[in-house]
Order: C-alpha cells, then structure tokens, then sequence
C-alpha cells in the first residue's frame, strides 16, 4: 500500500506544480495586463520563452555562433529599418560576451580543447592586437574613446573570432554547417539585389540615397551601384566576391553531387551580386582568389584551366571593347584603366598622406578622425577619403603598423598554404580549406581598394574563414579516424 501511495505521489505531484505554476503565470498575466497595459503583458508572456532560449544557448555554444554569424551578415541592412537601442558595437559585443559564458559554462561540464587556440595565427593576431594596444602612446591620439572605437574592428575581433573558431568549430560537420547557413545568406544577398535592380529601391533605401549622402556614391554617371542590405555597394561586391570563391571551388571538391550543384548555383550568385554592385575593387577578389588557388591545387589539369579562364577574363576585360554597351561590364573594365578619374584622385588623396605622414612613423593614431575637430591643425588631413582599408590602417599606425599588419597577413596566409598544401590528406576537406584560403587572399587584395576589413559582415567572414584553415590538421585528424573506424 505504501509503494502504491509513493508511486501515486510521484506521478501527481509533478504535475500539481506544473499546473500551479501555469495558474500562478496566467494571474500575474492578467493583473499585469489589466494594471500596465497589454506591452507590460507581452513582455511578461515573452519571459519564459526567452529563458528557455537562453538556456538553449548557453548549453550550445555553436548555435550562439550561428546566431552572431547571422546577425553579423544582416545588421547592417536591419538598423536602415529599425533603430537598435544600443550602438551596433555593442549588440555585436553583447553575442559575443555571451558566448564566451556559454563557453566558460561547459568547460564546468564537459572536457573543453582550449589548446586549439594555440595555433600561429592566435600568435598572429595577438601580435597586432598588442601592438594595437602600445599605439595608446602614441601623441597623437587624444582620446580614448576614439581609439577604443576603432580598434575592435582593427584588432580585437580578429583575435576574438580565431579563438571562437578554435574552440566552438570543433568537428568538420560544424564547417559543413557553416558554408550551409553562408550559402544562403549569400543567395538572400544576391536576390536583395536583383529586387534593387529590377523592382526599385524601397521608401526607406531611397531616403538613405537622397537625404544620408548615399546618392553621391551609389547613383554615379556610370549607373547605379546595387548594395542589397550591406552597408554599402563596396562592401556587398567585395564579400559576394568572397562567397563567389569559396563556393565555386568547393563545388569542384564537396562529394555530394547535389551540394555541388547547389554551391555551383551559390557561387554564381555571388558573381552576380559582385558584378551588379558596380564596385570595381572587387574584382581583386576572384582575380586573386583563383591565382592563389591555382597554387595550392594539386590537380594540375584542374589548375592550368582554371589559369587558362583567368587569363582569358583578363584579357576580354583589359585588351577588348565587348559589352561596353552593358553598363556592368563597362564600369568593371574601368577597373583595368589606368587613366581612370576615380583611379587617379585615389592616387592623388595618397600623394597627400604620404606627405603628411612621412613625420608620423606610427601614425596619426587608432581612431584618427574619428571625431574631426574643425578647429585642430590636423582637420584638413582627417577628411582626406583612404577609400580603403590599408591606407586605413597606414594612416592610423604609420608606415611601421601598415608593414606589420601587412607582413603578418602573408605569413598567415603562407602557413595555411602550407597546412593545405603538405598537413591535410581528406582530398574534399583540403579542397574546402583551399577555398577558404583563396577567398581570404583575395579579400586581402580587395582591401588595397575598399574600407572592407573593418565593416559587418567581412570582419568576421574574413577571420572566420582564416581560423578554420588553421583548424585543418584537427578535421583531418577526426576525418581520418572516421574513415578507420569505419
């Protein structure tokens, strides 16, 4: 009788509470509802939903990942249609700090492969990130909040995404999952265009064009330049560039036969959202990407033809007058003249910092101009346009910081050449890492023309991409240990 009893108490009990708990909800609802207003009520209904989801989080960290990856590629395009309570930054940084709880709270639990982080780009970008930190002693920088503000793009992003990378992105199907869930974002990015293009720009874009000064870089002689929901048309053909790389060389390795197709479809995606953005800096991307590529390809029949159509989109660009008609195809040949307009007040605008800076061998500081002041003997030089990220970073940290950050992006990019080309045995794995590899170099290339590193998404796609090339030998490992097993 006794055991019937506790079993009985077993069985009720537990739902005794789960239907106090619902009446006690629906009361507090009610009364709050009725008190307050129906918003105090909704955000009352909303509370155990998001705890729910924050406990979901936190107990999977990669799923977090997932969810700064997305928000890193859309917000941008969100804050034209909303305005975010916090700074961007801070949102940004807000998913992150999240996610290092989440980390920090499975390591109590579960066996956590911290010493992935130590690899030679984690060395790379804490290299830049202390030097970013000593140019605090710089004369030239005046305030700390400018130089706080600039420097996360700079410095502390690179080295926060590696070490996430690291340790989040710990099995190849993480990888897989990856390029799935960037695959279509870049196919929302290419359809956002070809509405732009085709159907007209929304009341709220407009007003961005006429009233935020966008119109006098987007609505030029050559045409209009498209810039889906990115920051900027720059920015979107620089990073549809990147995908039109990494997807159209995965294809060729992935071994299903439908994700092949599908990248391939992706890829070319890519290329059209880069070749409808008018911007012409892009097209260092691909023009890079598959130079580099064409290197770490062990397929040698698959690299002379990738060399002979490399060579041959060069040639129509450079040495023809075909498609001058289009005004796409015009404005992308522009990117070969020399004579260009744009091209030489690019090289005009460096004339001037040359002289400015050649007294100044660590710059004029981490967040220069950031907040010109029109009364300090230094404003005409602060609204000088870099129109791009090295120059960017030239006139922030000198000559010495534009040489180290230089020098340490190659040595980064040949140690992952060299992971790829003599560490990784898994034929489709090395063909990924080599896509990755390519899109990275040519994003590198691509900086020379475009403020790119430094904006949402590319900052992250760029460091992302860079860290798992540095996690090779590990999926390699766990690839290799699947295929004995099995």
């Amino acid at each position: 009788m006794q055991t019937l009893l506790k079993n009985i108490t077993k069985l009720i009990m537990p739902r005794i509470f789960v239907y106090a708990g619902l009446l006690l909800f629906i009361v507090i609802f009610y009364k709050a509802t009725m008190q307050r207003g129906s918003n105090v009520g909704y955000i009352i209904v909303s509370i155990p939903f998001i705890a729910v989801g924050m406990f979901l989080l936190l107990k999977n960290p990669l799923w977090s990942f997932i969810i700064l990856f997305i928000s890193n590629y859309f917000i941008m395009g969100v804050i034209r249609y909303i305005s975010l309570p916090i700074p961007i930054s801070v949102f940004m940084d807000s998913i992150i700090s999240f996610m290092f709880l989440a980390l920090i709270l499975k390591t109590i639990h579960v066996r956590t492969e911290w010493k992935r982080v130590l690899n030679p780009l984690t060395l790379i970008t804490l290299i830049w990130f202390i030097f970013c930190i000593l140019e605090l002693i710089n004369p030239k920088i005046t305030s700390f909040a400018d130089w706080f503000t600039k420097v996360r793009s700079l410095a502390f992003y690179p080295i926060i995404m590696v070490i996430l990378v690291s340790v989040i992105l710990s099995k190849y199907k993480h990888v897989k999952l990856l390029l799935l869930v960037w695959s279509v974002l870049t196919l929302l990015a290419a359809f956002k265009g070809y509405w732009q293009k085709n159907h007209g720009f929304d009341s709220t874009e407009l007003v961005w064009l006429y009233v935020g000064g966008g119109a006098k870089t987007h609505l030029i002689s050559t045409g209009i330049r498209y810039f889906s929901f990115f920051s900027d048309a720059g920015n979107y053909g620089s990073c549809m560039g990147f995908s039109l790389v990494v997807f159209s060389i995965s294809a060729f390795y992935i071994k299903n036969k439908w994700l092949k197709v599908y990248f391939l479809i992706v890829a070319l995606s890519g290329g059209y959202g880069m070749a409808i953005s008018g911007t012409r800096g892009a097209l260092a991307v691909p023009f890079a990407g598959y130079t580099i590529f064409i290197l770490l390809s062990k397929k040698w029949e698959f690299a002379l033809s990738s060399l002979f159509i490399l060579i041959s989109a060069f040639c129509f660009l450079n040495f023809t007058t075909i498609g001058n008609n289009n005004q796409t195809i015009k404005r992308m040949r522009s990117s070969f003249d020399t004579n260009d307009a744009s091209f030489n007040v690019r090289l005009e605008n460096q004339k001037n910092l040359k002289e400015r800076l050649k007294n100044l061998p660590f710059g004029a500081g981490i967040g220069f101009g950031n907040t010109p002041n029109v009364n300090s003997p230094d404003y005409e030089f602060s609204v000088i346009p870099s129109d791009s990220w090295l120059v960017r970073v030239w006139i922030q940290t000198g000559v010495v910081g534009l040489s180290l950050y230089i020098l340490l992006l190659f040595a980064g990019i040949i140690s992952g050449g060299y992971i790829i080309l003599f560490k990784i045995k898994n034929k489709e794995l090395g063909g990924i890492l080599a896509a990755l590899l390519a899109g990275v170099f040519g994003m590198t290339a691509s900086a020379y023309g475009n403020e790119i590193l430094g904006q949402y998404p590319t900052c992250y796609l760029y460091f992302i991409s860079f860290a798992i090339v540095f996690m090779g030998k590990h999926y390699d490992k766990e690839l290799e240990e699947h295929e004995q097993l099995t």
